[in-house]
């Protein structure tokens, strides 16, 4: 299936990429990169001339918990979802752990909890925060000295952790050649205008999935989103276990 589906551009025009600079134009396309066992499937998303939010749950108040369930939503407005993965840590509720803000609203505060077990307390972690015209990677610790000042700017943000990058180092605590191997999802930024989302498809390590990202991506901050029901819509694969937060572009319907 990810053949075929590589082969179709999710741009409005072919060959669009990074550098699309005309607002509205929507740029996001399916890829991979890496060799061999590193393969990534990515969505290469360029802000803002693509529409990217978070989601978590519907005007009924009940979690989506599917990029599909996101995608039929969509549709009852005439739009759709073009690309999209799980988006962060969260609880068997499936209520994000920390940080979530959905069109300007602040569902869940930002956590400095780290004393907790998993991998939403690994040291750094951290949030991706959108704005109005721009995506960035925070260290938690760092966004919360500047939080009150940001916040009024902050259209969609999310929490998860561990950080993978920052500013192209690999997080000291991974090992390199580690047997601790899932199929893990991140977004990662190249530059405030350029985002990806992207998915292992083997399982990996930490250390091997952030030198992928960085070497075959370019990216200089990526957050660990999730490992094992990782997804990338429209692609199949992950468990298809209930989700909590994600993250996705929607385009009008045409």
């Amino acid at each position: 299936m990810f053949d075929r589906v590589l082969k179709r551009s999710l741009a409005w025009g072919l060959g669009l990429w990074w550098g699309v600079c005309a607002v509205g134009l929507q740029a996001a396309e399916l890829a991979n990169v890496g060799k061999g066992a590193l393969v990534l499937d990515v969505c290469k998303i360029h802000v803002p001339g693509d529409a990217l939010r978070t989601f978590w749950r519907g005007p009924d108040g009940q979690a989506f918990a599917s990029l599909p369930q996101v995608d039929g939503w969509l549709r009852t407005r005439n739009e759709r979802l073009l690309c999209g993965s799980n988006a962060g840590i969260y609880g068997k509720d499936l209520r994000p752990i920390g940080l979530y803000v959905e069109d300007r609203q602040v569902l869940r505060r930002l956590s400095t909890r780290k004393d907790g077990y998993g991998n939403f307390y690994l040291q750094p972690n951290g949030a991706l925060v959108l704005t109005e015209q721009s995506a960035t990677i925070w260290d938690t610790d760092a966004l919360a000295t500047v939080w009150d000042q940001l916040a009024p700017s902050v259209r969609y943000a999310t929490q998860s952790g561990p950080l993978l990058l920052q500013n192209r180092q690999i997080n000291p605590l991974f090992t390199p050649g580690s047997d601790n191997r899932l199929v893990r999802n991140a977004v990662c930024t190249r530059t405030p205008q350029e985002v990806v989302l992207a998915k292992s498809r083997y399982p990996i390590n930490f250390y091997d999935f952030a030198a992928t990202l960085r070497d075959s991506l370019g990216c200089q901050d990526a957050l660990y989103l999730d490992g094992s029901i990782s997804e990338l819509f429209p692609l199949e694969g992950g468990l298809g276990a209930p989700l909590g937060p994600m993250l996705g572009v929607a385009v009008p319907l045409k």
